[in-house]
């Protein structure tokens, strides 16, 4: 009987698959079979990979990541490979291989993929990725994804829709598309992180401990709410410029011994990319944002890089420590009638992960 190394994985951490992820660990573990039965096949001898897609917090991204730790091959965020193949690219401007090398210096001779949270909202984006991911299947690559979103609902906006459809007509032919939208978004369970009879900074202390993203929190504005994490708001001669890169830099409250504090204003209202952020957290490891404005009083390009800099953190694994004048699902909420960031619920969905003393619902996984 073949091994079943993602429900094994599942059946170890204590977690029971709901009918939509168990159907996706299947799939994945007989394609994971499938490359087991022919190990160093030929470049051009294409496996069908699988695109995962369904709404926030439905554990795609635990099944990919169970799939890659036994698969091997390269793992990236879409934010992380678009700017790393984007630099390849630009540094062999000018030579007519240039996406064959960029793609080697990035994937060298892996035949697996593994790419988490595949989503585009920019037409040269979605040009470049087209461009990589025809010349990767090409090579018999084998390319296992997950999204918030449908291969036809990719770069949704109708101006620049039409721009996608290769792109989609080639994931369509190339990928098995799997549907993991099981009725529970996991990241919501809540249980009680300490026991009732805790001293009240146990939970701190316990988020503390578990590290990473469940150790950040969300904190109501003024000085009482950073003391139970443990933080004094910056004094004025802290603040520093951080550089970007071609001379452009970001105004921080504090950054130093790997902490960086930004106000939610400063950072996000100013012209920060995505590939900025991915910058940024290579050279800090712990995350402060003080004074969230409420999203009805901000931009959408605002909007925008607070989801960016929420995708970037929890990919890593960073701890963000958040102040906001109320609950976060109202302070992010945006009115009806004016548009929001595509990928906003995800973000929330993760948001809510602050402040959680350790993973608790053991019913599904995230």
């Amino acid at each position: 009987m073949p091994p079943t190394p993602i429900r094994d994985a599942a059946g170890a951490a204590g977690y029971v698959l709901d009918a939509a992820q168990l159907a996706a660990a299947e799939h994945l573990e007989d394609l994971l079979h499938t490359l087991d039965a022919r190990p160093g096949h030929a470049r051009r001898d294409v496996v069908h990979g699988a695109y995962l897609w369904g709404p926030v917090g439905r554990g795609k991204t635990w099944l990919l990541d169970r799939f890659h730790a036994r698969a091997g091959g390269p793992r990236f965020h879409f934010h992380e490979f678009y700017r790393a193949l984007h630099a390849e690219v630009w540094a062999r401007t000018g030579t007519p291989d240039a996406m064959d090398r960029a793609l080697d210096a990035l994937l060298g001779d892996s035949r697996v993929l593994c790419f988490d949270e595949l989503h585009l909202h920019d037409a040269g984006d979605t040009m470049l990725l087209s461009r990589a991911l025809r010349t990767l299947l090409g090579r018999g690559v084998t390319l296992v994804a997950t999204s918030n979103y449908p291969p036809q609902g990719l770069l949704p906006d109708p101006l620049f829709h039409e721009l996608a459809e290769p792109l989609i007509a080639l994931l369509g032919s190339s990928l098995d598309v799997l549907r993991v939208d099981g009725p529970v978004d996991y990241r919501e369970l809540r249980a009680p992180a300490v026991r009732p009879d805790a001293a009240a900074g146990a939970d701190a202390a316990t988020r503390a401990d578990a590290g990473g993203w469940r150790a950040g929190s969300a904190l109501p504005p003024g000085p009482a709410g950073l003391a139970g994490a443990g933080l004094t708001r910056p004094t004025a001669d802290e603040a520093a410029d951080v550089p970007l890169g071609g001379g452009r830099s970001v105004r921080a409250l504090r950054a130093s011994d790997g902490l960086v504090w930004f106000d939610f204003a400063g950072l996000c209202a100013a012209p920060v990319s995505a590939l900025d952020l991915l910058s940024l957290a290579e050279r800090f490891d712990r995350w402060v944002v003080s004074d969230v404005v409420p999203f009805a009083d901000c931009r959408i390009s605002t909007q925008q890089r607070f989801v960016n800099l929420v995708d970037v953190l929890y990919d890593r694994d960073l701890p963000l420590v958040l102040t906001a004048p109320g609950p976060l699902d109202e302070v992010l909420a945006v009115p009806a009638g004016r548009p929001a960031p595509p990928d906003l619920a995800r973000a929330t969905s993760r948001l809510r992960q602050l402040g959680q003393a350790a993973e608790v619902a053991r019913e599904g996984v995230r």
